[in-house]
C-alpha cells in the first residue's frame, strides 16, 4: 500500500491553506468567534466595574456560558439538518442584537432578573462557530479523500483559537480601560454579526445537510455513543479552569492594583497555547493520539498546581504561560477523537456536544470562582483552575479503554503532510 510522502512538516499547513475555499471560511470563522474570547470577560470587566460583585458578575457569565452549551447543541442538529448557511443568518442577527441589549441594560442598572434573562437569550442564540468550522474541515477532508487534510485542519483550527484567545483579552481591557468598559460588548456584537454572516456566504465548502431520518433520533442519541462522555467531561474540566482563570485573573491582577494586567495574563496564557499548538500541530510525534492527549492534560494539571503557591502578578503570568502551553494540544486530541466517535451524518453536533462540555465547564468555573473570590480572596478563583484540570485529565485517565478502541494506529495519529490533492478535490465546481 502506498505511503504518503513526507516533504516537510510545515508543507501541511501551506496544503491545506490552499485548498479551495478554506482561506475564506477560516478567516470568517475567526472573527464570528472572537466574541468567544472578549464576552465572558467583558461582562466580568463591566459587571464588577458597576455593581463591584464578583459573584454576580460570575453568575451572568457561567448563565450566558450554560446556555450557550445547552443551545448550540439544538442549533448544531439545526445545521447538520438543513445546512449551516440559514442557520449562521438567523443566529448573528438575534444575537449581536441581544448582546448590545445586554449591555444596554447592565449601564442602566436594569434589574438583576431582567439582564439575567437576556443574558440567557443572549447564549441561547450563539452559534457554534468552532463546530461549524471543524465540520467543513471535514467535509473537505472527505470529499477529497484526503484525511490527513482533517488532522492539519483541526490543528490549524486550534491555533486560530489560541490567537483568538491571545487577542481577545487585549483588546477587551484595551478597549475597557482606553474607551469605556460597555465597548468590548459592543465590539463583540459587530465581529460575531459580521464574521458570522461572512461565514454563511463560504458556500463552496459548506457540509451538505445530512439524508432524512426515516424515524426522528432522540436529542441524546449521539451523546450515547461509546466514549464521548468521557471526551465532554474531560472538555468540562478544561473549560472550568479557563472559566475560573477568566474571574480569577481580574480579581487576582485587581487586588495588587494592576487590573489592566489581567488581560496580559490571558494573552500569555493563549499565546503559549498557540505555540503548543503549533509545535504539536507541525511534528509527527510517536505514540497514539488518545495517549499524547493524555500526556498533556496531566502535565497541565500538575503546573496549574502553581496558581497555589503563587501571590504576584509576575508569578501568575508565568504559571498561566506555562499552563497555556499544553492547553492546545489536550484540546486538539479532545476534539480529534470526537470526530473518530461520531458518525459523519451526526459530527457537527458531536462536535457541540463536546464544545458543550467546555462551555458548561466555563460556566461552572466562572460562577464557582466568583463565589469563592468574594468570600475567600482573590487567590481561590486562580486556585480553581487547579480542579478543572485535575478533572480534564481524571477523566482521559479513567476513561481509556473506551476511547482507545477509537484511536488509529501509531502512523495515524501523527500529522502527516498530505499527498497531491485528487482531482476531486482541486476541480470542484461549487461556487463560493
Amino acid at each position: 500500500m502506498p505511503t504518503e510522502p513526507e516533504p516537510s512538516r510545515a508543507l501541511g499547513y501551506r496544503f491545506a491553506l490552499t485548498q479551495p475555499g478554506v482561506v475564506a471560511f477560516t478567516a470568517a470563522g475567526a472573527l464570528a468567534r472572537l466574541p468567544v474570547a472578549m464576552v465572558a470577560l467583558a461582562l466580568v470587566l463591566l459587571v464588577s466595574e458597576t455593581t463591584g460583585s464578583y459573584a454576580f458578575a460570575g453568575a451572568l457569565s457561567a448563565a450566558f456560558a450554560v446556555t450557550a452549551a445547552l443551545a448550540s447543541i439544538l442549533t448544531s442538529r439545526w445545521a447538520d439538518r438543513s445546512g449551516q448557511t440559514q442557520v449562521l443568518r438567523i443566529l448573528a442577527v438575534l444575537h449581536s442584537a441581544l448582546l448590545v441589549a445586554v449591555t444596554y441594560l447592565i449601564v442602566q442598572g436594569a434589574p438583576a432578573a431582567l439582564q439575567l434573562l437576556v443574558v440567557i437569550a443572549a447564549g441561547a442564540t450563539s452559534p457554534a462557530i468552532g463546530s461549524y468550522v471543524r465540520a467543513r474541515w471535514t467535509h473537505a477532508a472527505h470529499s477529497g479523500q484526503q484525511p490527513a487534510l482533517l488532522r492539519v485542519g483541526f490543528a490549524w483550527e486550534s491555533i486560530l483559537d489560541e490567537l483568538i484567545f491571545t487577542l481577545g483579552p487585549l483588546i477587551t481591557t484595551a478597549l475597557a480601560f482606553g474607551i469605556g468598559f460597555p465597548v468590548p460588548l459592543i465590539v463583540a456584537a459587530a465581529a460575531v454579526l459580521i464574521g458570522a454572516v461572512g461565514l454563511s456566504m463560504c458556500t463552496r465548502s459548506t457540509p451538505p445537510p445530512a439524508p432524512a431520518s426515516p424515524a426522528p433520533s432522540s436529542i441524546f442519541a449521539v451523546v450515547r455513543t461509546p466514549g464521548l462522555w468521557v471526551l465532554i467531561v474531560s472538555a468540562l474540566g478544561l473549560g472550568t479552569l479557563f472559566g475560573a482563570l477568566d474571574v480569577g485573573a481580574v480579581a487576582f491582577t485587581g487586588a495588587r492594583g494592576a487590573g489592566s494586567m489581567a488581560g496580559v495574563l490571558l494573552a500569555c496564557f493563549a499565546a503559549a497555547s498557540m505555540v503548543g499548538g503549533i509545535v504539536y500541530g507541525i511534528r509527527a510525534w510517536p505514540g497514539r493520539l488518545h495517549r499524547h492527549t493524555q500526556s498533556a492534560a496531566a502535565l497541565l494539571a500538575l503546573i496549574c498546581a502553581g496558581f497555589w503557591f503563587t501571590d504576584t502578578n509576575t508569578g501568575a503570568i508565568v504559571v498561566a504561560t506555562a499552563a497555556g502551553a499544553l492547553v492546545a494540544p489536550t484540546l486538539i486530541g479532545i476534539f480529534s477523537l470526537t470526530q473518530r466517535l461520531v458518525s459523519p451524518a451526526n459530527l457537527t453536533e458531536g462536535l457541540t456536544w463536546t464544545n458543550s462540555g467546555l462551555a458548561a465547564g466555563f460556566a461552572f468555573g466562572s460562577a464557582l470562582s466568583g463565589i469563592l473570590i468574594d468570600a475567600f480572596g482573590s487567590r481561590a478563583g486562580l486556585a480553581l483552575c487547579f480542579a478543572g484540570a485535575v478533572i480534564s485529565a481524571g477523566a482521559l485517565v479513567a476513561g481509556d479503554r473506551s476511547i482507545r478502541r477509537h484511536d488509529d494506529t501509531t502512523a495515524q495519529a501523527r500529522v502527516v503532510p498530505p499527498a497531491p490533492p485528487s482531482d476531486s478535490l482541486t476541480h470542484r465546481s461549487m461556487k463560493e
